[in-house]
Formats: structure tokens, sequence, C-alpha cells
């Protein structure tokens, strides 16, 4: 079983800026103290821990900040370390994080991921049923990690809808249509970075111009195929 907990005090701080080092290394991606300053500024964050080996352990985190203006809350990050992946803690985070938003009652959930990586396309979409509404290229600039370091970072922006639900949603796999565009995604972008960056570069260029024509002739992503491709429709057409 994987635990959830609201971080509210110091040390907790701490236990979730070690574990964002330890999901993107390098050096620490949000000190303590900002992450002490979001939470008293009415933020979000909290701490994903289950038993491995026989001892609890904490295995991941997330973190958001909250937008006055349209009262929706911006999930900076959340993360997994590699042992746990695939285990059901990325669900529980972001499960946490909605009934958060729901007694908080917040409009919706936004985060950005990148459109390159299938496991997180498929559950962004699939899983959470989030909706994606633009997509921006290089968002963050250049970004010194273990997972980005030497690449652009475009991303989609989603969001999941938190107001007027009584439960968190959820997706489902798309089959395109014929009048669909599909924007496909690379098996493995994280390997394929490690072993070929050429091959790696092509794709983000690539993946980067066919969102940005689909976008500019008015299509929204409609949905994910069991394949790993994006669905783009036209505005007229139902979207997720």
């Amino acid at each position: 079983m994987v635990q959830v907990e609201i971080v509210d005090r110091p040390e907790r701080a701490r236990d979730l800026a070690q574990v964002l080092m330890a999901v993107w290394g390098g050096a620490e991606p949000i000190p303590p103290d900002v992450i002490i300053a979001i939470i008293h500024a009415g933020g979000y964050a909290s701490l994903a821990s289950r038993v491995i080996n026989g001892a609890q352990q904490i295995v991941g985190g997330s973190l958001g900040i909250v937008g006055n203006g349209d009262r929706k809350l911006h999930s900076h990050v959340t993360g997994v370390i590699n042992k746990a992946t695939n285990s059901g803690v990325g669900r529980a985070l972001k499960e946490h994080q909605w009934q958060w938003a729901k007694e908080n009652e917040l409009a919706a959930i936004s985060w950005t991921f990148d459109p390159l990586v299938r496991r997180n396309a498929h559950f962004n979409l699939v899983v959470l049923g989030a909706t994606v509404t633009r997509y921006n290229r290089n968002y963050y600039g250049d970004i010194d990690d273990a997972i980005n370091s030497g690449d652009l970072t475009d991303r989609l922006v989603v969001e999941r809808q938190v107001a007027g639900l009584s439960s968190a949603p959820c997706g489902k796999i798309c089959v395109a249509s014929s009048d669909d565009l599909t924007i496909n995604t690379p098996d493995d972008i994280v390997e394929l970075r490690r072993c070929d960056r050429e091959s790696s570069d092509r794709w983000r260029q690539e993946q980067r111009a066919s969102f940005e024509a689909a976008f500019s002739d008015s299509r929204k992503v409609r949905g994910f195929t069991s394949d790993g491709s994006y669905i783009l429709s036209t505005l007229g057409k139902h979207v997720l």
C-alpha cells in the first residue's frame, strides 16, 4: 500500500527536497526553505511512502502552487524514485492532490509534461483524464539535471478538472478517425537520449513542428492511442 501525507513542517520539507533530488539528480531542485514558503502561501506539498524490503520508505513527492486569481493548483513537480515506479505511487500522489484541491474548493489542477515521454502521456491523458490546453516550446529554458540536461524543454500543459465533480476523473484509450491528425512518440525517449542524441533531437524538432502546426490549424488533443500517438481533432469535435 502507498501512504501519502501532507508536508507541514521543516523536517518533512527536507525529506521532500531529498526525494526530488533523488528523482532528478544534480543539486536540490527545490530547497526546503522554498518548499516551506510555498506551504505557508497556501500551496500543496506531499510525500508518498510504501514498504520496501520490510521497511516503510519515502518513494515520491509532489509540490504545487495555488494561483489566487483563477483558484487553480499548478502542480510544479511530482516524482517517484526509480525503485518504486510502476507500483501505483504516482497515481496515489495525483489522487491525493486531487482530493486536496477538492477540499480547498479549487477549480482545476494544471501541470506540464514532456510530450516525447510516452509513458507520461499515457498516464496523464488515459489514466488521469487530463486535458491538454496548450503546447509551449522550451517552457523552462535550460535545466541542468540528470533527466533534462542538454535537451529543449518543450512541454504540453494539461488540466485536470476538479470543480463540479464528486470524484477524480479518468480517461480512456482513444482511436483516431479518418479526419484526425496523429502525432507519434518514440518507444523510449529517455533511453534514446542516452544512446543517440542526434535521433532524440530530431524527434524533438519534428514533434514540435507537428504540434505547432496542428494548434495553428485550430486542432486540439482529443486523446492518446494504444500504440503511443496523440490524436488531434478540429475544434468542432469532442475532446477529452
